[in-house]
This record gives C-alpha cells, structure tokens and sequence, in this order.
C-alpha cells in the first residue's frame, strides 16, 4: 500500500497521466500540452543530438563497409529529419514560454505568432509524415536477409537497428500506455484496495511531509473564580450599551 501510496505521487506518474488526458482529449490548447514542458525539451534535445553525433561519427568510421541496400541513404535521410527537428523544437520553447509574458505582450503577439505557428505546425506534419514512410522503407531494407547484408555492413546494419528500435518504443508508447493507465493501474488498485490512478501530489502530502510537521500537546484550564468574575462584568457591561442604544431609538 505504501508502495502504490508513493507511485501515485510521484512525478513521473503524474506526467503519464497528464499524457494520457492530453492525447485522449482536445488539443487546442497547446500550452497545456505536456510535451512541451522544459524537462522534456531538454531531453528530446538530447536525444536529437546524440542521435545526429551518433549517426555522423558511425558513418564516417565505416566509410570500407559496402551495405547492399542504400543504408547511407537512409541513415542521411534520418539524420537530416534529426536537424529539421531541432527549429521545431525550439518553436515549442518559445510557445511553452508564451504563457509566462503579459497580457499585453501576448495581444501584441498574437498577429504575429499564428502565421509562424500555421507554418510550424503544417512543417512537423510533414516532418512526423516523413519520419513514418522512412520508418517503414528502413524496416524493408534493413530487414531482409536474402543478400546477406549483414556481413557486409556490421556497423551500419546494428546501427539501422537501433535506430528502428528506439522508433518502435516510440510509436508504441501511446499504446503502452493505454496499457499501464487503463489496464495495469485499475487491475493493481482493485488488489490493493486503493485508487491509484485518482490519486497525485495535489491531493495531500506524503508520508514523511506529515511526520515532519511538529507537534504539541495542550492541557485542560479550568477557569479561576477572578476568569468568571470578569466575565460576569463584561457580560453586564455588553448589556448595559445595549439598554441604552434600545432607549435611544425608542426617544
């Protein structure tokens, strides 16, 4: 129980649900989206650069390796969508920063950010377009074992399967998903007898938050004959005002 307590309040858990609410809901609001949080975008820019390094330092020490399908090409290909993403990527930051300026800086900008954000998003249209038609065409060619290009292009051929498998995980991870979210969690919390996937970071504190705050113990006072006594006085003396603010509204 505890266990299930501390996943449901972890950060990453909440990141996954939020996700999930984005992907299965409307998308107008792309501020809300949780792609475009800034530790995210910092790790797709990671990965963005250490694909292209990867990718450049593998081909160039490779350049003996004669590969029977054009893998150059596709690995070039690949490499090119990993830069045309990089102008992308930085549009989502400043788009994800949007939110913090005023409101009359966001009027002022308005004109000028939906043409740039219409070309923007048309050009990450084409580019995910790209992405999936090479992804297909890198499966045909890397995958067919009839010309024995394995033994031809060791380093190439183990590099285009990485590539196609990272892009697996990728476009599986809405399914895994659905999978942890809407099979995992509800089978989990019926077992337990706790509501997981209800449950966040928002909705109290942890465990050790609570342990941490201090504590007293207060004792019973009874009151004294001099507590009672000013009492009785202030009593009468409440009384008395009273009296005279009835006397002066019936003069």
């Amino acid at each position: 129980m505890r266990m299930a307590m501390r996943v449901s309040r972890a950060r990453w858990f909440s990141f996954l649900r939020r996700v999930f609410r984005y992907q299965n809901g409307s998308r107008s609001d792309l501020v809300s989206n949780p792609f475009n949080a800034r530790p995210w975008l910092a790790l797709e820019l990671a990965a963005l650069v250490a694909q292209v390094v990867i990718i450049t330092v593998t081909m160039t020490t490779s350049r003996k390796e004669n590969p029977v399908w054009p893998l150059r090409i596709w690995l070039t290909g690949y490499n090119l969508g990993n830069v045309l993403s990089l102008p992308l990527l930085y549009w989502r930051y400043r788009h994800s920063t949007a939110g913090l300026n005023t409101d009359v800086e966001q009027q002022r900008s308005n004109d000028d950010s939906s043409s740039s954000s219409y070309l923007m998003n048309k050009s990450r249209t084409f580019l995910e377009l790209f992405f999936a038609i090479w992804f297909v065409m890198g499966n045909v060619w890397i995958f067919d074992s009839r010309h024995g290009s394995f033994d031809r292009a060791p380093k190439l051929h183990v590099l285009c399967v990485s590539i196609l498998a990272w892009n697996a995980i990728l476009y599986s991870f809405p399914f895994l998903l659905f999978l942890l979210l809407c099979c995992c969690v509800p089978f989990v919390s019926n077992l337990i007898g706790y509501n997981i996937s209800l449950a966040s970071t928002e909705r109290g504190a942890s465990e050790d938050q609570i342990a941490r705050l201090p504590r007293w113990r207060f004792k019973d006072v009874k009151p004294t004959a001099d507590d009672l006594a000013n009492e009785n006085q202030e009593c009468c003396i409440c009384l008395a005002k009273y009296s005279d603010k009835e006397e002066g509204l019936e003069n």
